[in-house]
């Protein structure tokens, strides 16, 4: 097996990020551009399989991490009608999505896409502006955790449904959903009887780092136990870092398990996604990119007129501009669509693109009105 494509792709790796952040866009956008220029000049992985597998796996880390950076105590909000406002805006997005997805004769499959939020950038968004624990930069946050679960979740019933077709074999993801609550309690009563012996389990400061074995472990527990019961890999891995979240793996813990994902395995992922979007198919595809603009935004924006019972016209159209920047979650269902061929790599390529240019316009756009909204009471 010749180490040389890792190389390339290792060390562009390694330059990306600085050269992203002059250009003041997300890593993660360097990366799948990268990846773009260098499937256009004739650069594949389809041969280096190591390389492919690293890809693969950096996909299913990738969701670990989704589910990882739930931090439910920055979401234990006491009231739950916020909850339930936050499903409702989530069913009037997959609403809103699935019609306009039938009005442009589009795949319905593709409104699982549009009503996705990027939680990663909702949450470095309002912690910098220092609002994430206020009950607006909560809602927010909550919006965009309910919106990737449940289109995950709806994600995979609909892989099963096409794959099998119905049958009771859907019935598996409540025995997954199962087995995780298990886990769960077992572990909270474990963190409650020997607190010692679990807290050195996880602590990260340790030499053997019994703490990374462990989350790897668990990782490969719901990974194996999804593919047991016929399900998607990435939503066990997704439910594994809502374990490691709930069970409290601790700040070093999670540094360390980021720096395995977004400093190896994940670039490898996203450059992997930008080589296999190459520039015949964006080209082809690029004049559907307005139209799938406006169901971005649309589909976000309208369902956050509901927060218009809280907060003021300004505030709710914000909070639907920044749910309307989608990335890792938006290009991972690209992914999956197309290796389930229910699109193709046209149309993956448009929605790949389509998320790059969310992720960039709508946290500066947020930002640009909080900002504003901040100078406005200051001079009042």
């Amino acid at each position: 097996m010749s180490y040389i494509p890792l190389f390339i792709i290792v060390a562009l790796a390694f330059v990306i990020p600085m050269l992203s952040e002059k250009l003041r866009i997300p890593a993660v956008v360097g990366e799948v551009l990268c990846g773009v220029f260098l499937g256009f000049l004739g650069f594949s992985v389809s041969e280096a399989h190591g390389v492919a597998f690293l890809a693969d796996f950096g996909f299913v880390f990738l969701m670990f991490l989704a589910g990882l950076q739930m931090d439910f105590s920055q979401t234990s909000v006491r009231n739950a009608r916020l909850f339930l406002l936050s499903a409702l805006i989530y069913c009037l997005t997959l609403s809103i999505s699935t019609t306009l997805m039938h009005i442009l004769g589009l795949p319905f499959c593709l409104a699982l896409a549009f009503s996705t939020s990027s939680v990663g950038l909702a949450v470095s968004t309002t912690r910098e502006l220092g609002i994430s624990t206020s009950e607006y930069g909560q809602v927010i946050l909550i919006n965009a955790f309910i919106a990737d679960f449940s289109t995950l979740l709806i994600l995979t019933v609909l892989t099963m449904q096409i794959e099998r077709g119905i049958s009771f074999d859907l019935l598996l993801i409540l025995l997954l959903f199962l087995l995780f609550l298990v886990l769960y309690f077992v572990g909270k009563v474990a963190v409650w009887r020997f607190p010692e012996p679990i807290s050195a389990l996880f602590d990260a400061s340790r030499n053997s780092e019994l703490g990374v074995r462990a989350s790897f472990a668990l990782l490969l527990v719901f990974v194996v136990l999804s593919e047991i019961v016929g399900v998607e890999a990435v939503l066990g891995a997704f439910l594994a870092g809502i374990m490691i979240s709930l069970l409290g793996g601790g700040t070093l813990l999670e540094q360390k398990l980021y720096g395995i994902g977004y400093g190896f395995l994940i670039p490898i992922f996203f450059i992997n996604v930008g080589i296999s979007a190459n520039l015949t198919f964006i080209s082809d595809g690029i004049y559907m990119l307005p139209s799938l603009l406006l169901v971005a935004f649309t589909a976000k924006i309208l369902p956050s007129l509901l927060l218009l019972t809280r907060y003021s016209l300004k505030k709710s159209i914000s909070a639907g501009i920044l749910l309307s920047s989608r990335l890792s979650l938006m290009i991972a269902i690209a992914t999956i669509l197309l290796k389930l061929h229910l699109i193709d790599n046209k149309m993956a390529s448009s929605i790949i693109i389509l998320a790059i240019i969310t992720s960039i316009v709508c946290p500066t756009a947020f930002k640009w009105l909080q900002g504003s909204d901040t100078a406005e009471a200051e001079q009042s």
